[in-house]
């Protein structure tokens, strides 16, 4: 009976959200989030949970700031605990919440939900009016060109996710950061190929997908896969390592969808002090005669610029 009275819980819905279309990298930007909750049971001591979804990149945890008003009381929020989980999850809220509603419409997952709850508990009664609040969020943006589709939770400490109606998600139509650096990473278009981290250096580990489920390509029905790449220096020198051979074959990890993970500096050989500026690169096949590059066959490298540290 007790499970029952559980799952018939409380619906919660966000009913608005205004959020600025774009804004220029490390600009703060506010957010304002209009929620309900109607509660089904008596809920002693419950929290308001409230989730952000933003690229990595950004490092929102670090700037994040949130308050809101309500019917039943105002205040601010901070970070839930580390450990802290949903009813009847095993998971903690940003991984259950990423379990639950993902990324919704971005195509790369270089992206993180970041979770709050309110300062104070309420009480919430069964046949109560319910509350009515508004969020305030504001974050820094991060440095990095880019377009995504920012994400927004708000849930109850005191209830599990196990439906819809029992959390409110919404995303925004794509949010642009511009006068940044780097190349303009699109999270909102499916891309052909994508480079993980979005924001990445030489001496990191580094992940170039190759896609070609999402339309046909003259690699379609290749076997094997291999990456051509150039890397140009800060100093304006060109490493070509451009041979279908062990180190730039593309792993295929289902269907038409390849990916390779490697080391700049070793991939490319760099010397003491030589620094990665930008990579160019395009894929071919074992033979080195039939290539894909960036929108098709135009011949344009994809690119990738890099960050120094």
């Amino acid at each position: 009976m007790a499970l029952v009275i559980l799952v018939m819980a409380t619906c919660i819905e966000i009913v608005g959200v205004e959020q600025p279309g774009s804004a220029n990298a490390g600009e703060q930007i506010t957010t304002i989030i209009h929620a309900t909750m109607e509660p089904y049971y008596d809920q002693p001591q419950s929290r308001l949970i409230v989730g952000f979804l933003a690229p990595k990149s950004w490092n929102a945890a670090s700037t994040l700031e949130i308050s809101y008003t309500s019917n039943i009381g105002n205040g601010t929020m901070r970070p839930v605990s580390a450990t802290a989980k949903p009813v009847s999850s095993a998971k903690t809220w940003p991984d259950a919440i990423m379990e639950k509603i993902g990324i919704g419409g971005n195509y790369i997952p270089d992206m993180e939900w970041i979770v709050f709850q309110s300062d104070k508990a309420y009480d919430q009664a069964e046949g109560s009016p319910g509350i009515t609040a508004t969020i305030t969020l504001k974050v820094k943006t991060g440095m990095q060109n880019l377009q995504a589709k920012l994400g927004y939770f708000v849930g109850s400490s005191q209830q599990d996710l196990s439906d819809p109606k029992y959390y409110g998600a919404y995303f925004s139509d794509c949010f642009q950061v511009l006068n940044g650096t780097g190349d303009m990473v699109d999270f909102c278009n499916p891309p052909i190929s994508t480079v993980l981290p979005t924001s990445v250096t030489d001496n990191d580990i580094v992940t170039i997908s190759f896609d070609n489920d999402l339309v046909p390509t003259r690699l379609s029905d290749a076997s094997e896969v291999f990456l051509y790449a150039t890397a140009i220096t800060t100093t304006s020198d060109t490493i070509k390592v451009e041979k279908s051979a062990e180190k730039t074959a593309l792993t295929q990890i289902g269907g038409g969808k390849w990916r390779i993970d490697f080391w700049p500096r070793q991939f490319f050989d760099l010397k003491p002090g030589q620094v990665i500026d930008h990579i160019l690169y395009n894929f071919a096949d074992k033979t080195g005669s039939i290539h894909v590059y960036n929108q098709g066959d135009t011949g344009d490298d994809f690119i990738k610029t890099l960050i120094c540290k």
